[in-house]
């Protein structure tokens, strides 16, 4: 069976990054990687993650990636987008 590929950004809605405080929620957290790359993870695909070290974040497809960036500050990244999810805009009832 053939494979189907659709070139299309999955990390925006219109023209806003999923990772911009601008406008909407956001759905990717930002990471950089040891090497000083800088990545964009989307937050709902993260199975786990660990210190080990570094930061060893395990992705539901199996891959993962070590960052530089600390366990606690990318909880807090997550605790953001889903606060984002309850207060969409903001505010807290």
């Amino acid at each position: 069976m053939a494979r189907i590929h659709k070139e299309e950004n999955p990390s925006s809605y219109g023209s806003v990054p999923a990772w911009s405080t601008e406008g909407g929620r956001r759905e990717m957290i930002r990471v950089t990687r040891l090497s000083g790359e800088v990545l964009y993870l989307n937050v709902l695909q993260i199975e786990s993650m660990e210190t080990i070290p570094e930061t060893k974040i395990k992705m539901m497809n199996g891959y993962y990636y070590l960052v530089k960036d600390t366990a606690e500050s990318v909880v807090e990244q997550l605790r953001t987008f889903y606060h984002s999810c309850i207060a969409p805009d903001g505010r807290d009832k």
